[in-house]
């Protein structure tokens, strides 16, 4: 006999009409009801398709079906009746001044992310884009460090109606949650504080006209990701790696993230491929060809491999990123071969011609 938690399970393979995404997780679920085989679902929708609401009906009842309910009723319910239960994705827009967002993630810490995240905004402006980048990183912002931004918290100022005026650095145009958080005040917030807070974040800042947004994301597959998608349409999104697979099962958990999200995924990038020292000579300390692994798993493009070397860490550490300090070097070299790599891939046409 089917029980509450069959139909819980069977409704979250329910897709929403045009959505990869289920109606359990998208927060659509009100309430479930089953006595002697017999189901009572009910759902909050908000819509302005006139299809929608029948669709939903006809493939409940059939998932319900196979589940082994005897009858099913769905009784469909609209914010009016219910405020609380809104389509958490009612307000995603795009943000005005930015032509496209790109988000750049990895599944665990400790894989170069915001290195990446910073460089490619580098290389992208070296194509004679407009670009800024966002610090969404509420837990551990580095970008200040990255870009020699750490007064930034003094130095960060407010329009009359409370928007947010980034800073510059290196020709970016640049806000992180560090500016606001405090030297050494971790982020303890968890949920909605989190996905409030990104909202308000990723909305509430005053670009210039920008050709790109990179924003760089926190490690893993938690509340900002979301937050951030149900707030701002994303272009593309990059998995950045390093070879070894404990770094690629990960990874690959933020691809499947991205892809829960309706977020194209454009590519996967190995960060710390290999090790070059001053001598020449290379090494493979992190391990060989895990982002080409992952990218094939995931039937993605393998963006870039950037190698490892002493002048990357270290000029991150003064504020001087690779592609400033060292442009000739192979990471740098790689990097642009990235940055090309993501345009192609965000721009219907030859990339910024009109800037160019």
């Amino acid at each position: 006999m089917i029980e509450e938690g069959d139909v819980r399970a069977a409704l979250a393979e329910v897709a929403y009409p045009g959505l990869k995404r289920d109606i359990v997780s998208l927060g659509m679920l009100r309430s479930v009801a089953v006595r002697d085989g017999r189901v009572h679902v009910s759902l909050t929708v908000s819509t302005e398709r006139d299809d929608v609401p029948d669709l939903l009906r006809a493939a409940v009842v059939e998932r319900l079906a196979r589940a082994g309910a005897v009858r099913t009723e769905v009784q469909l319910l609209t914010p009016e009746r219910h405020a609380a239960d809104r389509d958490p994705w009612r307000n995603q827009g795009r943000l005005s001044n930015a032509r496209r967002v790109i988000a750049v993630g990895a599944g665990k810490g400790g894989v170069g992310k915001s290195t990446v995240a910073v460089n490619l905004a580098l290389a992208l402006r070296a194509s004679g884009a407009r670009v800024g980048i966002l610090d969404a990183d509420i837990y551990g912002p580095s970008v200040p460090v990255l870009l020699g931004l750490e007064d930034g918290a003094a130095r960060t100022r407010m329009t009359t109606d409370k928007q947010i005026v980034p800073l510059e650095a290196h020709g970016l145009s640049v806000i992180s949650f560090g500016f606001f958080l405090g030297a050494d005040s971790p982020a303890v917030w968890r949920g909605p504080m989190v996905s409030k807070a990104v909202t308000q974040f990723a909305r509430g800042v005053v670009w210039p006209d920008l050709d790109y947004l990179v924003i760089d994301l926190p490690p893993g597959t938690g509340d900002v990701p979301l937050a951030l998608a149900q707030a701002v349409v994303i272009d593309g999104a990059v998995v950045v790696t390093t070879p070894q697979r404990l770094a690629t099962l990960e990874a690959a958990k933020a691809v499947d993230m991205f892809r829960t999200l309706d977020v194209r995924v454009l590519g996967v990038v190995e960060n710390m491929s290999r090790a070059v020292c001053s001598c020449g000579r290379e090494s493979h300390p992190f391990g060989r060809g895990g982002g080409d692994r992952l990218a094939a798993a995931a039937d993605l493009p393998l963006l870039g491999e950037l190698p490892f070397a002493d002048g990357v860490v270290d000029g991150g550490d003064r504020g001087a990123p690779a592609l400033i300090e060292a442009p000739d070097a192979p990471f740098a070299q790689a990097m642009h071969r990235v940055a090309a790599s993501v345009r192609a891939a965000v721009e219907p046409m030859p990339a910024l011609q009109e800037t160019a």
